[in-house]
């Protein structure tokens, strides 16, 4: 992972004095002469882990911040940006940090400060190695409803809120596409526009190119992105499979986690999104009709996926007994023997973080929550990509 001291000209003595600090204390520290030098640098190299560059700003610094957040947000997968300068508001700090490609210290601090931002950068790269294949590949999680009503987007939202929000899977570009194109909602659980013109992209998706997939795209503040569609009668018979071709080819060239959260309907293109899976989650509820209704997805997924499928059913919106135990739960166990099951208790607040437009996880209840959702996000964190989106 090399490190870069981007050199600023002309530098005023407080720079020169951080910079020479800097120098003593991380002894492998190069010097470039711009960010552009930096990313050309990485272009030739061709490296598989990022690099780090350090930016040490004159005193009263403001004009440049929004460049840097920019370069962060577009850069930051290859490029770890730590600025050096004056204190910064909390605001202005989240916005830096947003896209986990960037980080500050303060010109004040020890250069011991430094040394732990690129021991950490260090740690969660090595981390993601673990995880990620050879090739950068991403991993693909189709959540599949059993019935409607299930939550199944919630659990999508809910999941990547967690994951982006824990510090061993913070850095890994997520997202989630929703393949509801008639009636989507999760940019409305997110108090997000959303923004994919599925019928634009159904009638040409030979134009889907990295111009229109921006657009296409949703951010928020979490460091989440979505792929969803506005709400229209979109003709579900007209969709063009080669655009679900093009958007996920697209899609796999950012990502490395990307959570596709289906409608309850099964359609002629569902099965090859399944197929193109590293693993598929089916959620439900726990009652005999949707557990009926469980057995039969369930054998659906399996005949769709690869026989390398790594497949989970999530018992969403469970009751507890006055001990705290999941009720019913060994009716479950019994009727889904030998599968992968996760159990995630009924949240009365669900509704008003729906109302509020923000996650549980992001909110007062994430304690609780994370605890049901733990083993669930700890599987998607843990799967190993085996094949591309798309060829």
């Amino acid at each position: 992972m090399p490190i870069f001291l981007v050199k600023t000209s002309p530098a005023s003595a407080r720079q020169a004095a951080v910079e020479a600090r800097l120098k003593a204390a991380i002894p492998d520290l190069a010097e470039a002469s711009s960010l552009d030098a930096v990313v050309k640098s990485e272009a030739r190299g061709n490296r598989n882990d990022s690099a780090i560059a350090i930016v040490v700003l004159p005193e009263g610094d403001r004009d440049n911040f929004n460049r840097f957040v920019d370069f962060a947000a577009r850069y930051g997968k290859d490029i770890f940006l730590i600025l050096i300068g004056d204190e910064i508001s909390a605001s202005d700090y989240k916005r830096l940090v947003r896209h986990g490609g960037a980080d500050w210290a303060s010109a004040q601090a020890d250069p011991a400060e430094v040394i732990e931002i690129i021991a950490r950068r260090r740690r969660e790269s090595d981390a993601r190695s673990a995880v990620l294949p050879a090739g950068g590949r991403p991993v693909t999680i189709s959540f599949v409803p059993s019935a409607g009503g299930v939550g199944n987007t919630t659990l999508v939202v809910e999941t990547a809120a967690l994951l982006k929000s824990d510090k061993t899977t913070r850095q890994r570009k997520i997202c989630i596409v929703d393949l509801d194109f008639q009636t989507s909602h999760v940019c409305d659980y997110l108090d997000s526009e959303p923004r994919l013109q599925i019928a634009e992209l159904s009638s040409a998706p030979e134009r889907l190119d990295e111009h229109l997939f921006e657009s296409f795209r949703t951010r928020h503040d979490s460091g989440i992105d979505i792929f969803a569609a506005p709400r229209s009668k979109f003709s579900w018979d007209s969709l063009d499979i080669n655009a679900l071709d093009a958007l996920f080819s697209m899609v796999a060239r950012h990502y490395d986690l990307v959570l596709v959260d289906y409608p309850p309907a099964w359609f002629p293109w569902t099965a090859q999104v399944i197929a193109a899976s590293d693993a598929g989650i089916i959620t439900a509820i726990n009652t005999i009709p949707c557990l009926r209704q469980v057995t039969e997805t369930l054998a659906q997924v399996r005949a769709s996926g690869s026989p390398a499928l790594q497949i989970g059913i999530a018992i969403n919106k469970c009751e507890n007994t006055l001990l705290g135990a999941i009720a019913r739960q060994k009716r479950v166990e019994m009727v889904l023997r030998d599968e992968r099951l996760f159990f995630i208790a009924n949240r009365p607040e669900s509704v008003e973080s729906i109302d509020m437009g923000q996650p549980m996880m992001l909110g007062a209840s994430a304690r609780k929550l994370r605890k049901d959702l733990a083993p669930l996000a700890k599987f998607c964190a843990e799967l190993q990509s085996s094949r591309l989106l798309a060829d």
